[in-house]
């Protein structure tokens, strides 16, 4: 909406409109530029001031995260709510799991490393909002400790005697044993491996970042005290800091990382390619220059947008750094080509900029239009991460936009040429001189493809069509996951996760929780009414029928096994805790934990999440006492099941948002409805071949797998990035059509004339996003992949070959659209015109022309 109320404002205030002709609004907006350019470049130096310290602020609030965002309206989402109403379990992301691994994790120099580490971390004013560590040792401590209160002891002798029976023993051989079922939970059944857990008094701030926030900073300094005991005391032979709180760290310094990797590259790429398609020392710092204000500007914007709208994801920070260099510097990069080609044709100073904003800036404006629709369709997404990239690219892609705009002409009328040096002077009136003789020597590659194209256009399409069938059906076909976590693929949390789920079992990882509260109280007297244990034990019974499922415990079921749990005298100590421990506060909700024999996050196990729900339905249907009941599947499986779910129905009104918008924005500027649908099925065309090659690269070369999300937010940022070219082409093959020329002739000669530079600019828009592989984060790995080959495809493929090829089939019939909105109309028996279509079959013939 600003970009529409800007380009309105525009055509309203710039320039009085003079009798006779309408003159276009970029026409306007161009002479505005040369009356004011001055005024322009103080206005962009006085708002990057005033941005700087918000652009310094940012940091405050970006958070970090490991999924895709919470929706609130989801079951998984309200079964959470009730958990952490009901049950006085720790909340998601406030504890710490270390993994400690040995050949006997038993042994005494592990005991005194775990009771030193103990020690250590439960400090005074080492951990930030500490709140207990829990270890096979502390438990140990526990049960004697009672123990000989009960025998007569004072509290501090009974603490000294328990620790010197700590000391003295080992697991197996204290007289008071810890009960199997609580040890299995902290010891893998192969003694291999043993948990600690920490746990804290809250969770991170919504901006936490590993740097600044107390929190995810106790993470960093578990990790130094257990390198220090390690190096001091030896003890288990690997350890892990992992779980939730240590996978958002991770994320976090992962994200800072990834940026000062990625942002030297994708600089020094774009320095590189850009000084080699100009054969100039300055031209590059142009643009970086210019477009690096835009980025700071934007980000300051952000900041705004972050403290006040919407939290920003560290994932959007880094997205925006590359896709405003690449784009931002490709709107410059056209706008400065054309500028130095009508040079190059002789014009001066201000009629080349005066040429270049009106024709090229149509261009620039149309394929950031359609950058911002693509973006902005993410912002009706009910999951942050999907509404933080949304805003914060199609914002930083507006500002690019009104910077290549302005900012860019009026730096070129102030230095001129010059901005070519060390080709400026009468070393350009010489290169000028060699390119004009170049062009009437010899076609060059574009021309001579574009010339294939328009001659065999059957041919060029068929190959295309042969080449799709196998891409569509490895894009119908290919796995994804679901596992957001796993795509940290270095980090230290990831390989924790992995050996938990080798050592205890991947199902023990996420378990899911079945929350079931009744419309009365369900224990009275101590006991669980005989009505409520039915119910809940059919529905557990039901759930442990089900194949991937390896154990249910609940009220019924303290320890995975049947007891009576409505005469409780029958029980053990540890059985009525486990019984209580799984009944709310309100004593009328009640809690199954269900353990899958598959990792949290297999399709299988999300499968498996469906079919407890489906069975919840079918019981709830069919059995009056759980008729009243509200029955809700949470936990890690359920959670990212919802996700998917609501993402891809989400993301299905997106593409058609999308989709339509895009076709209306083309329709509008080309004034053709074959050509809106040349861009709109080409730009799928590219979709789907960068989708394919990315699922075989990623699944069979690096075997890493492809998160599901990645085809889905692909969809929209190639039809938002990857029509520049596409509307590019277009508009140059309208513009030469409306200077007279035959629908062929006018395709040959835009691909010849913007065939170089579009080229060049899908090379740097394609180098920097592919920097985003060497991220260590696999959903910025797989989108650097995906649209950086797609940009190569469509600048390659689709606007040489196959977009000439559909117009020369199309012929006249390419500008048939609403008689208000047409840009091209033809003469009947136009016989000047079928000339110059018959000269476009013989290249040679047209290039003394040209």
């Amino acid at each position: 909406m600003l970009a529409i109320g800007a380009g309105y404002l525009a055509s309203r205030k710039l320039g009085a409109r003079a009798p006779g002709p309408r003159v276009p609004t970029f026409a306007r907006i161009a002479s505005f530029v040369g009356r004011r350019h001055r005024i322009i470049v103080i206005f962009w130096v006085l708002l990057l001031v005033v941005s700087f310290p918000l652009f310094q602020q940012l940091s405050q609030v970006i958070t970090s995260t490991t999924s895709g965002g919470q929706s609130t309206t989801s079951q998984s989402a309200k079964a959470q709510a009730l958990m952490a109403q009901e049950f006085p379990h720790p909340q998601a992301n406030t504890s710490t799991i270390i993994l400690l691994q040995g050949n006997d994790v038993t042994n005494n120099a592990t005991k005194r490393f775990t009771i030193d580490l103990e020690e250590r971390l439960l400090a005074p004013g080492v951990l930030n909002g500490v709140e207990n560590v829990t270890t096979v040792y502390s438990l140990e401590r526990t049960l004697l400790l009672v123990y000989f209160l009960q025998t007569g002891d004072s509290y501090s002798m009974a603490q000294l005697h328990a620790n010197q029976t700590l000391w003295a023993f080992t697991l197996s051989t204290y007289p008071l044993q810890i009960p199997s079922e609580i040890l299995r939970n902290f010891i893998s059944p192969s003694k291999d491996a043993m948990i600690i857990l920490v746990d804290f008094s809250k969770s991170p701030g919504s901006f936490g970042s590993a740097d600044t926030d107390p929190i995810l900073k106790n993470v960093i300094t578990i990790r130094d005290i257990i390198s220090q005991l390690k190096a001091s005391d030896g003890g288990p032979t690997q350890t892990y800091v992992t779980g939730d709180l240590a996978t958002t760290a991770d994320s976090s310094l992962g994200s800072h990382a990834d940026l000062s990797l990625i942002e030297p590259v994708t600089i020094g790429a774009i320095l590189v390619l850009v000084g080699l398609f100009f054969l100039a020392i300055v031209t590059p710092f142009v643009p970086l220059g210019t477009i690096g204000m835009a980025l700071v500007i934007a980000e300051g914007g952000l900041f705004l947008i972050g403290k006040y709208i919407i939290p920003i994801g560290d994932t959007t920070t880094t997205f925006l750094f590359t896709i405003m260099l690449g784009v931002g510097t490709d709107y410059a990069i056209f706008l400065m080509a054309r500028y130095r080609e009508e040079r190059v044709e002789g014009r001066d100073r201000a009629q080349a900029v005066q040429t270049s904003v009106t024709w090229s800036g149509e261009s620039i404006a149309t394929s950031a239009t359609t950058v911002i629709i693509a973006f902005g369709a993410m912002t009706i997404s009910s999951f942050t991460l999907l509404r933080s990239i949304g805003v914060g690219l199609g914002f930083g892609v507006l500002i690019a936009l009104l910077v290549s705009l302005t900012l860019i002409p009026s730096l070129i009328l102030m230095a001129g040429d010059r901005v070519f040096w060390p080709i400026s002077g009468r070393r350009f009136e010489r290169y000028a001189a060699r390119a004009r003789k170049r062009r009437s020597d010899r076609p060059g590659y574009f021309r001579r493809a574009a010339s294939f194209s328009v001659k065999r256009p059957v041919l060029v399409l068929g190959l295309a069509l042969l080449v799709s069938l196998p891409a569509i059906y490895i894009t119908l076909t290919g796995s994804t996951s679901y596992d957001f976590s796993a795509g940290l693929t270095q980090a230290e949390s990831v390989h924790g996760i992995t050996a938990l789920e080798q050592s205890f079992g991947a199902g023990q990882i996420g378990p899911t929780q079945v929350i079931i509260q009744f419309p009365g109280i369900i224990l009275a007297n101590g006991n669980l009414s005989r009505v409520s244990a039915d119910s809940i034990e059919k529905l557990s019974q039901g759930i442990g029928n089900l194949s991937n499922v390896r154990e249910v415990t609940g009220p019924t079921r303290p320890n995975g096994i049947l007891v009576d749990a409505t005469n409780m005298t029958s029980l053990t100590q540890e059985q009525k805790l486990a019984v209580l421990g799984s009944i709310g506060r309100d004593n009328r909700t009640g809690m199954l934990t269900v353990l899958f024999n598959e990792e949290p996050f297999t399709p299988n196990s999300l499968d498996t999440v469906s079919k407890i729900r489906n069975l919840v339905v079918n019981l709830q249907s069919s059995d009056p006492s759980l008729a009243q009941d509200t029955i809700l599947v949470g936990g890690a499986s359920a959670s990212t099941l919802d996700f998917a779910n609501e993402t891809i129905s989400q993301f299905n009104t997106m593409r058609v948002i999308t989709v339509v918008a895009i076709f209306f924005v083309l329709l509008v500027v080309l004034g053709s409805y074959p050509l809106a649908m040349t861009g709109i099925l080409s730009i799928g065309l590219s979709i789907t071949w960068a989708y394919a090659a990315t699922l075989l690269f990623f699944n069979h070369v690096l075997q890493s797998g492809v998160l599901f999300i990645i085809p889905l937010v692909l969809f929209l940022l190639l039809y938002g990035i990857g029509m520049d070219y596409n509307i590019f082409i277009l508009t140059r093959i309208r513009e030469e059509a409306q200077r007279g020329k035959e629908t062929h002739q006018a395709v040959v000669d835009a691909v010849d004339r913007t065939g170089g530079i579009i080229t060049a600019l899908a090379l740097i828009l394609a180098g920097a996003l592919g920097s985003l592989l060497l991220s260590s984060n696999r959903l910025l790995q797989g989108f650097g992949f995906a649209i950086g080959l797609a940009v190569i495809l469509d600048a390659m493929v689709v606007r040489t070959y196959l977009v000439p090829a559909g117009m020369s089939l199309l012929g006249r019939r390419a500008w048939w659209g609403p008689n208000r909105l047409r840009r091209v109309r033809f003469e009947k028996n136009n016989e000047a015109s079928a000339k110059a279509s018959e000269e476009t079959i013989d290249p040679a013939a047209t290039s003394s022309r040209s």
